[in-house]
């Protein structure tokens, strides 16, 4: 099949200088679970559960009283007693308590009514995250296409490739691949491209009618984002344009065989013509 290439060059979508710093830890729940007001929970540590939570300054804390029990939530130690930096006060079974942590630190704390319940709070700031590799501008991407015979009645594979100037595979691309013949949409599916990936295969629906240049199958790819997870970034645009047609159009091809039909008899008729006669 013959491929017709348009590749598209957006203007203003580069992301070289892109910076995406999440944060380390986030707000955090803590459960005072059912039975806690019964000493043995301090031997697994399970009075809180989380016994232990880590969150950034500027941070909510939310206690929730999952127990039958009233409790508090007390900063301090039942050896020391209260530090003052928060306190509950006495809060009853089904409600919650939260408290927002404004300075670093590790802040313990207890229930003054059971005191063998114990939890501890540790406040930081926000780390910087590895920052994602900077997404590349879409004009320099390239994707190049390697697609079956174009025949009606059956199916298109498409393999697609992805690749920066250098030839080195893209990390990480979700794209959007799209496919159609005249008004019939034959694919419209979303790909990705895992680090060290270089090509996808993509299979249409069959085709309506033969690829030829009055109906020839136009291929778009438009990427939809880079990385995952935290580190997503959604990046919108087009990154090329395709057209498959036959190699040779539908006319030339008959030509080309009946040119050759007529070569053959040709030739027959001339080495019969210089046969000697016997």
């Amino acid at each position: 099949m013959k491929i017709q290439t348009k590749l598209v060059f957006p203007i203003m979508i580069v992301f070289a200088t892109i910076i995406f710093i999440p944060p380390a830890f986030a707000d955090a729940n803590v459960s005072a679970p059912q039975g806690t007001s019964v000493p043995g929970c301090e031997t697994t540590n399970e009075c809180y559960i989380p016994f232990e939570v880590t969150v950034n300054v500027g941070d909510t804390v939310t206690w929730s009283n999952d127990d039958t029990a009233a409790h508090t939530v007390t900063a301090g130690s039942a050896t020391d007693g209260p530090s003052g930096a928060f306190d509950s006060s006495l809060f009853m079974a089904a409600t919650t308590f939260s408290h927002t942590f404004e300075e670093e630190g590790e802040f313990p704390y207890f229930c003054m009514v059971h005191p063998w319940m114990q939890g501890m709070v540790i406040v930081q700031t926000a780390s910087a995250q590895p920052m994602p590799k900077a997404p590349l501008g879409l004009d320099q991407i390239m994707a190049q296409f390697q697609t079956s015979e174009g025949m009606a009645g059956s199916p298109m594979t498409i393999d697609l490739t992805m690749t920066d100037l250098d030839g080195v595979g893209i990390e990480h691309i979700t794209y959007n691949i799209k496919a159609t013949q005249g008004s019939d949409v034959l694919l419209d599916e979303e790909g990705h491209m895992h680090m060290g990936t270089v090509t996808n295969i993509h299979t249409t629906e069959v085709l309506p009618a033969d690829a030829s240049e009055s109906m020839p199958v136009d291929i778009t790819i438009e990427s939809v984002g880079f990385g995952h997870d935290e580190q997503y970034v959604a990046v919108s645009g087009e990154i090329a344009t395709k057209q498959v047609v036959p190699e040779f159009g539908t006319i030339a091809a008959m030509i080309l065989a009946v040119a050759i039909i007529s070569i053959i008899a040709i030739s027959a008729k001339s080495r019969l013509s210089i046969m000697p006669r016997i």
